[in-house]
């Protein structure tokens, strides 16, 4: 070893400004993928009208579609994992950020048929509150 070769290198550290800047993006990016694609494919009325349509279509609960949706995007994660824990490399139509992104957006559907089963408290606080301001939706 030589005199600057640093024996135990420090770990690896992810600094807190830098996650508060990843959550204040991956707000801003959900709230866009899911104006622009809720629109897109559940229409105006209705932000679940897609699951409940093809659930209807193949005779299974609307939960069971999602669930098929939202692990397209797994699958593509847990294979980027997969590949590169065995050194593969593979061509990706899709990046894995927005894999991750379209993740986080299907579990926001699942928590708005969770509201729809059993509303959440803090769901009516903050509808109640819009109210309150007339605000208006997002």
């Amino acid at each position: 070893m030589t005199d600057y070769e640093i024996p135990n290198p420090p770990p690896k550290l992810y600094p807190h400004d830098r996650y508060s800047a990843i959550l204040q993006y991956a707000t801003l990016e959900i709230n866009k993928l899911a104006q622009l694609k809720g629109g897109e494919y559940a229409g105006d009325f209705d932000r679940l009208a897609n699951f409940r349509r093809n659930g209807q279509r193949l005779g299974v609960p609307m939960e069971t579609v999602w669930a098929v949706y939202c692990n397209k995007h797994m699958d593509a994660i847990l294979q980027f994992i997969q590949d590169s824990n065995t050194g593969v490399k593979r061509v990706r139509l899709e990046g894995l950020d927005g894999r991750a992104m379209d993740v986080m957006v299907y579990m926001t559907l699942f928590l708005a048929m969770l509201d729809e089963a059993s509303p959440l408290p803090e769901v009516d606080k903050i509808m109640a509150a819009r109210r309150a301001v007339g605000a208006m939706e997002p």
